[in-house]
């Protein structure tokens, strides 16, 4: 059984806690804001996803990396030194990201086109990207030790926080003053949230500190002293690679928000009204981030685990863990994908009534998990192998797709958001494809077609239909908020019964599953 599988089972655990804890703070917002008011509010969180991408994801993975190598060969004067660095880097980093929010506010909206009351936005999450550099220093760390728990209970902790000060601000300020001042006071909710877990992780920094001082002063003696200098090389050499890569895939978010007035005022479709269709647009992106939890977790996980093998040349281990990771992230991903698809309007009358076109534009942008959740991991594989540039350039391909097809599909009457959804889709299957290629051609994988994609894509089908029919059952007699529970337990069960009927799951895969080992030591006769 992986142990990087049980470690990604972790973070997934405190990742979805974090994402239900977020949806139930977006749920609120959006029927707070309306569809305009989420619009000003999903502005601002693209320019801050793109600053952020230094701390929270290239640093980060630079840190669990070299961490991981040192700590696999009991360098742990190494470890140090690596933290010690890392951390002094993203506070100067992020004191230039908060200025930046603060101080750019007005020419960032004016540069955009955006609506003018989107500034409250962003001057509500002027002070996060400082206090979560700090986070992300040390949640680095913790990963790259293979602690994840740390990061489990911080992800918790943040997401509690920004809901209660989140919804809290939103509803006073949006009373008092009006949609704008209910977006700042929502932004200002994460700002808030990341002091709050700096100050945990900074807590649980130092009692992990005061045991970690003898194996330090042990690894003095045997381990030279590396240079600062070398150190940041190294860093730097590993960071930029995957700050590129990540800023690719904010840019994603950051084409959409530049081009949605202009190409959709093409079509005849005013500022407001763009605007609005934007926020749908960002409550469907809202939904999709659910099942992204586990690729998420899992791709932290990765890198290091793929690090430590690649350290000592195991090949076949390698191999074992990209396949495994991304016959798993297809397990999940495909029925979520269908899932959502199918009851996208539903959730919409259930979460978001006041919305104006969400379900319609969550029915097809939810096809888009699988191929980011498969991205993910494929991107996090080569990182880990050293090939840091070959997904950089990947994803700028699929920038320039996504670019060309907003720029064109927009602009057209009768398609207009939806250019978005679709430029989506086609940008994250492009990367995943390129992606898989490089992956094959490195470490010459084996993907068992049948068994990774034909079944687990027979029980969505099947899954799919039986969920058209129980739920058109159902609202004859059943309010929709019962009808949709009801329908997504159930078609959660006949998915992995169809699974397992088509021997479509292993008993170790099924195992590492929550739940997964009551579920074999009952039907152990009949699964693999």
């Amino acid at each position: 059984m992986s142990s990087y599988i049980k470690s990604a089972g972790i973070l997934a655990i405190g990742g979805i806690i974090s994402k239900l804890l977020g949806l139930f703070f977006k749920i609120p917002i959006g029927r707070i804001l309306d569809s305009f008011g989420y619009g000003l509010y999903y502005n601002s969180y693209n320019i801050y996803n793109l600053l952020l991408t230094v701390s929270i994801v290239g640093i980060p993975v630079a840190i669990s990396k070299m961490i991981a190598e040192r700590a696999s060969v009991k360098n742990y004067y190494g470890v140090y030194n690596v933290f010690k660095l890392s951390m002094i880097l993203l506070i100067v980093i992020g004191s230039i990201s908060s200025a930046f929010l603060y101080f750019g506010a007005n020419w960032i909206i004016q540069i955009a086109d955006w609506d003018e009351g989107t500034y409250y936005a962003i001057i509500g999450l002027a002070a996060a990207p400082f206090f979560v550099s700090i986070m992300c220093a040390i949640r680095g760390f913790f990963q790259g030790m293979q602690m994840m728990t740390p990061s489990a209970i911080s992800q918790i902790i943040e997401s509690f926080v920004r809901v209660i000060f989140g919804i809290g601000l939103c509803i006073y300020l949006t009373n008092q003053y009006g949609q704008a001042q209910g977006a700042g006071g929502a932004s200002a909710g994460a700002s808030i949230a990341a002091v709050a877990t700096t100050i945990f992780l900074l807590f649980a920094m130092n009692v992990f500190l005061k045991d970690f001082k003898r194996p330090i002063e042990k690894s003095k003696k045997k381990f030279k002293r590396e240079s600062y200098r070398a150190l940041l090389k190294r860093l730097v050499n590993i960071a930029v690679p995957v700050t590129l890569a990540s800023a690719f895939v904010s840019l994603f978010g950051l084409v959409n928000s530049f081009t949605y007035v202009s190409r959709l005022g093409v079509a005849g479709i005013d500022q407001k009204m763009a605007t609005i269709l934007f926020g749908d647009f960002g409550l469907g992106q809202t939904m999709i981030n659910v099942p992204l939890t586990f690729s998420s977790a899992m791709s932290l996980t990765l890198v290091p685990a793929i690090s430590a093998s690649f350290a000592i040349k195991n090949m076949e281990s390698i191999r074992y863990k990209t396949e495994l990771g991304i016959r798993t992230m297809l397990l999940i991903s495909l029925p979520c994908a269908v899932g959502l698809s199918i009851y996208s309007q539903p959730i919409f009358d259930l979460l978001f009534p006041s919305a104006h076109s969400g379900g319609a534009i969550l029915r097809y942008l939810a096809y888009s998990v699988v191929f980011i959740m498969v991205g993910n991991i494929l991107q996090s594989v080569l990182q880990s192998l050293d090939k840091f540039r070959i997904p950089v350039f990947n994803l700028f391909i699929a920038l320039i797709v996504k670019f060309v097809l907003n720029y064109i599909l927009m602009a057209i009457p009768s398609i207009n958001i939806y250019g978005m959804v679709i430029s989506n889709i086609g940008a994250f299957a492009v990367t995943s494809i390129l992606n898989y290629i490089a992956i094959k051609r490195t470490v010459n994988i084996q993907i068992d077609v049948g068994q990774t994609i034909i079944k687990p894509l027979i029980a969505s089908g099947i899954m799919g239909a039986f969920g058209v029919y129980i739920y058109n059952l159902f609202s004859n007699f059943l309010p929709n908020s019962i009808n949709v529970l009801i329908a997504i337990l159930l078609c959660a069960i006949v998915y992995f019964a169809v699974l397992i009927l088509i021997k479509g799951i292993t008993k170790g895969e099924l195992a590492l599953m929550p739940g997964g080992r009551k579920i074999v030591a009952k039907f152990g006769k009949i699964i693999k």
